[in-house]
């Protein structure tokens, strides 16, 4: 039966693994963001400038 079923959609791996790497990819980009705005917050909050390689990132 479990052969059988992998026999025939096989060709189901490729846009799977395809949507998983997506999703990996869109919460790194989302944790990498947060971690920019924390960064952004706790220089506000002392009251100093952020640097411009520190907004480029947030702009990407």
């Amino acid at each position: 039966m479990a052969y059988e079923l992998f026999r025939d959609f096989w060709w189901l791996m490729f846009p799977m693994s395809f949507m998983a790497l997506g999703a990996l990819r869109a919460w790194l980009n989302y944790r990498a963001r947060r971690e920019v705005i924390s960064t952004l917050r706790d220089l506000a909050a002392k009251g100093q400038e952020p640097s411009a390689a520190l907004l480029a990132q947030l702009s990407r």
